[in-house]
């Protein structure tokens, strides 16, 4: 292998079960890979009020968002293929997952993956006393809520998941330890808090010498504020667009 990955060492921290394909993604690449989840994602039952009135719009705000939330959808007729409300994504590999189980976006940025992505949307703009139904995990940001409500928009929310820090260490093996870290790939913002929970003193310098590959500005901010100096946004969250962001992050290394 001599791709901008070959013999780097790559660590990835996708929740459980769902960074198996990217983790196979850079070894074929040529990467050495920790896989070392941060998060376990529980579904949760939604509240039933969330649909008392029909939709105009579906706002979807992450893959898991559609993983955990399309059945609940689909056995009201809510939001499936060539239904009456409009579906927005939150970003690309938020759209990408809907698509993939029958869903049509109607709007969806192009990079990123959040709020502020889609709200910078021009094709969004739900009118004063139209009907938002935001699925989403529980918890995190109000900012979409927060602008909808603003605009005069009713909101209702369908928390489908939550996001469980792994209560464990980050167990590094001891040969990896003898060397350094290429690269940390992260890709939620929860995850970026229980990774930091699970680094011991040394080992979290061991990390923030490394490069940070994520997926939105906001994670980034988050991770340089906790001392990572080395950071880089994917255009999306798709594995084929993290590993490519992991080898631009290395390969200005390669004339070194």
């Amino acid at each position: 292998m001599n791709g901008p990955l070959a013999q780097r060492r790559v660590l990835v921290t996708r929740p459980a079960g769902q960074g198996e394909a990217l983790v196979q993604r850079l070894r074929d690449g040529g990467a050495h890979v920790l896989y070392r989840p941060t998060l376990t994602i529980e579904p949760l039952k939604p509240d039933t009020a969330a649909l008392a009135e029909p939709p105009d719009w579906i706002v979807l705000t992450s893959p898991n968002a559609v993983r955990h939330g399309h059945s609940w959808l689909k056995a009201r007729d809510v939001g499936g293929a060539g239904g009456s409300p409009r579906v927005a994504a939150v970003g690309p590999g938020t759209a990408a997952a809907a698509r993939a189980v029958g869903l049509s976006v109607d709007v969806a940025p192009r990079g990123g993956g959040g709020a502020d992505d889609l709200l910078a949307e021009s094709a969004f703009r739900p009118a004063a006393d139209e009907r938002v139904l935001i699925v989403r995990g529980e918890g995190g940001r109000r900012r979409l809520q927060d602008e909808l409500r603003a605009g005069g928009v009713r909101v209702a929310e369908a928390e489908v998941y939550r996001r469980c820090p792994v209560s464990t260490d980050l167990a590094v093996p001891a040969d990896w330890r003898r060397h350094d870290l290429d690269v940390t790939i992260v890709t939620s913002q929860a995850g970026l808090t229980a990774l930091l929970g699970m680094a011991a003193p040394d080992a979290l310098r061991w990390l923030q010498d490394s490069r940070l590959v994520t997926v939105s500005e906001r994670i980034a901010g988050a991770a340089r504020d906790a001392g990572f100096r080395d950071t880089r946004v994917a255009a999306g969250a798709a594995d084929a667009e993290l590993e490519q962001a992991a080898g631009q992050a290395v390969r200005r290394d390669a004339h070194e």
